[in-house]
């Protein structure tokens, strides 16, 4: 662990005076220790740091909590503080983002303007390209990532020398990549195009029938990583809905799939896929039956809610390692209570590939009136992104809020509830998941829930 002599600044976010003196910097790869000369230590995660601000023979680190920790006079290791610090700080930043187990393709600097209805910046930021998520890693922001399949238009300035990304909602702005400017448009686009089409591929296996024109209007419709409405596949080809439940259903899961689909009203449910190779499933906790029984009392402890116990030396379900890399779900809108007919406020999510996962429960805002279908339709946008944005990480959505503060090994959920909002409003929907222990324990856990 690398230590650093100098002098500090800790100004309070409460306006109580500033502490300041001679301290030691001590940091590995999660945590930084300042000892002073005098006074108590301080220590805090690197996750922990919201802006990392590096100027001449001084160093600014703005904490979550509003508190803003200065370090100056370190002499000639100053330059290495700055530098090993911040390695360290994106290398936390990326596992907060839940972005540590995908597929690295290579890093470039470069100057980042971000124009988004969730927050705007301008900064100096590294950016890392993933096989399927480029990730901007700015010093005066937050980090952010971008999904490659959700990137609408990859644009460069000639007179700018900017290569400008564009989404539904957000602008990318990425300039001063000086040489390697080109080098970041070749790779991202590769990188992109090998999305689509394996995309592209995905959607031929799922549905061999289509004509090139039908085709292209699904594919446009149902990219990677993107829920949408069976019933516009459905206006495009009426054969495709018997399609995915041929195709795409698992013969494991089909019990639970037709068991759902009693509560939905004809022409509410979205599917979708996602590449997503085995690193979905690293870091997590097996839901093995004794792993799925530890969590169901878990959450019983905290929703005060029964829990179905599982056969000892039930076969693993939803720990079971999947060999295919391609990730297929359904929303199911569950029906009113009031009105069998229109969904209620009440979301399904089911995976139905080999190996599946439980069952989660969403409550959403209920869809009413004339636009009950948009309702629904940016009800269910939302619920999609944040899973994906998670890569399907289940702990993140399903630990209670205790286990994510208390629990060391759970911190880097606890920071990625502050950095992305997604995940906090999922956790706020979750209502909990039914475990594929055996369709007996499972009926009951999904009876509880359609009773509430």
């Amino acid at each position: 662990m690398p230590t650093f002599s100098g002098k500090y600044q800790h100004s309070h976010a409460d306006g109580s005076p500033s502490v300041a003196g001679a301290c030691i910097i001590s940091f590995d790869e999660e945590t930084l220790t300042l000892t002073p000369t005098a006074g108590a230590p301080l220590a805090f995660d690197l996750g922990d740091i919201d802006v990392f601000t590096p100027n001449e023979y001084e160093l600014t680190l703005s904490l979550y909590s509003g508190n803003k920790l200065t370090l100056n006079q370190f002499g000639k290791t100053f330059q290495n503080l700055c530098h090993d610090l911040l390695e360290a700080y994106r290398k936390r930043l990326v596992q907060c983002l839940l972005l540590e187990d995908l597929e690295e393709i290579t890093r470039f600097d470069a100057f980042a303007r971000l124009d988004s209805p969730r927050g705007s910046f301008s900064s100096p930021a590294e950016l890392r390209l993933y096989k399927s998520n480029l990730a901007v890693l700015p010093t005066q922001a937050t980090g952010v990532q971008w999904r490659l399949a959700d990137i609408d238009s990859i644009n460069f300035d000639e007179a700018g020398y900017a290569v400008t990304l564009q989404n539904s909602e957000e602008r990318l702005t990425l300039t001063k990549l000086a040489k390697r400017t080109e080098e970041f448009r070749e790779r991202l686009r590769e990188a992109t195009a090998q999305i689509a089409e394996k995309g592209a591929q995905t959607l031929h296996q799922m549905f061999p029938f289509l004509t090139p024109d039908q085709f292209q209007q699904v594919a446009q419709l149902m990219k990677e990583g993107r829920a949408v409405p069976l019933a516009r596949l459905m206006a495009i080809h009426p054969k495709t809905e018997q399609a995915l439940v041929t195709n795409i259903v698992h013969a494991r899961m089909r019990p639970y799939f037709d068991a759902l689909l009693t509560h939905v009203p004809a022409g509410t449910m979205y599917t979708g896929f996602k590449l997503i190779g085995k690193e979905a499933e690293e870091g997590e906790e097996a839901e093995t039956p004794q792993a799925a029984d530890d969590a169901a009392n878990t959450e019983q402890s905290a929703a005060g809610e029964p829990s179905a116990q599982a056969a000892p030396g039930e076969p693993r379900v939803d720990g079971e390692e999947e060999k295919e890399p391609i990730l297929h779900w359904f929303f199911f809108p569950l029906a009113s209570k009031q009105n069998p007919s229109q969904p209620g406020d009440l979301v399904a999510w089911e995976a139905t590939s080999k190996g599946g996962r439980a069952t989660y429960f969403f409550r959403i805002q209920s869809p009413s009136g004339g636009t009950a279908r948009a309702s629904l339709d940016a009800a269910i946008r939302e619920l999609n992104r944040a899973l994906v944005l998670l890569n399907f990480r289940r702990e993140p959505i399903y630990l209670p809020d205790d286990s994510l503060t208390l629990q060391p090994r759970y911190r880097r959920y606890a920071i990625a509830c502050r950095k992305i909002p997604e995940l906090r409003r999922l956790r706020a929907s979750v209502l909990g998941r039914a475990i594929h222990t055996s369709l007996a324990a499972w009926q009951k856990q999904v009876d509880g829930f359609l009773a509430r």
